[in-house]
């Protein structure tokens, strides 16, 4: 089983703002039924007060905010942002934003793993930037889910 469901996942090629991001990440997960509209606003606000710290590597982001009552389920979506995007990290500019939503502090662990180990993987990074549909998006991601379980 896939660790993104297929409606979470967006190819996006305009250029967009920060906020523009978040809002269209935490979208992902408000169509999945997984957080209440506000938990984009926490997005939001976690990210003026904290700053980028949630862009983790070159070109990677995992935005998400605290657990609390906007969040339904644990759930997990990626946006591709073939026009990257700047969040005045040194790991700047984005391109795999990933919106993470969790119940409770140790639930993503898990999910969290997985993408670390997709993403370790610089060749596979390589291989979901160039994707060009959700389709074809979805089967790389179940593929490099599978092939990082095995190894």
């Amino acid at each position: 089983m896939a660790f993104i469901k297929i409606e979470n996942l967006k190819i996006r090629s305009e250029a967009m703002d920060a906020y523009t991001a978040l809002r269209e990440i935490g979208k992902l997960l408000v169509d999945a039924q997984s957080v209440k509209s506000q938990y984009i606003e926490n997005m939001i606000s976690s990210y003026q007060e904290f700053g980028p710290y949630f862009v983790i590597a070159p070109g990677v982001a995992i935005a998400h905010a605290k657990p609390d009552e906007s969040v339904l389920r644990d759930d997990i979506a990626l946006m591709i942002c073939h026009s990257p995007v700047i969040f005045n990290s040194h790991n700047d500019p984005v391109t795999l934003l990933f919106g993470l939503c969790a119940t409770g502090s140790h639930q993503h662990m898990e999910v969290l793993m997985k993408v670390a180990n997709l993403l370790s993987d610089t060749d596979a990074q390589k291989q979901i930037m160039a994707v060009n549909n959700v389709s074809q998006l979805y089967e790389l991601l179940n593929d490099l889910s599978e092939e990082t379980q095995k190894g």
